[in-house]
């Protein structure tokens, strides 16, 4: 693993989007929970990868090659993978979708699994 600056920046910048949604979800704003939840698992995505020297930035990239080089061969548990998958479609029904709102217990599933997701990535890198 290559740890480094940018990867560092990369898990500050998922930590940072987590304790956003933290309180986003506190004042009742379910759907941008939802989104920056999603971001948190991007951009800690991005530092595995990168950590890895795969430079990668769309968002169907990441999701790709976490999958072909951590979730297949068995790196990630390929329920990470699939939580990222996820988290990116309610993030765009919640970006996106103006008929489906993403309610309060939807918002605290996705909150609970992105911390989750961001500290299983950490610990892969050694953090």
């Amino acid at each position: 693993m290559n740890i480094t600056l940018e990867v560092k920046k990369l898990l500050e910048k998922a930590d940072h989007a987590l304790e956003v949604a933290e309180e986003l979800k506190k004042k009742g704003y379910h759907s941008d929970t939802a989104s920056k939840v999603y971001y948190a698992m991007f951009y800690a995505a991005q530092a595995l990868l990168k950590s890895e020297n795969i430079d990668v930035k769309k968002h169907s990239a990441v999701e790709s090659s976490i999958g072909y080089y951590f979730a297949k061969p068995g790196r990630l548990d390929p329920k990470y993978h699939k939580m990222l998958i996820n988290a990116r479609k309610i993030r765009e029904i919640a970006d996106y979708d103006i008929q489906e709102e993403i309610v309060e217990p939807r918002a605290t599933l996705t909150l609970n699994q992105g911390k989750e997701f961001v500290n299983v990535i950490k610990s892969i890198m050694g953090f």
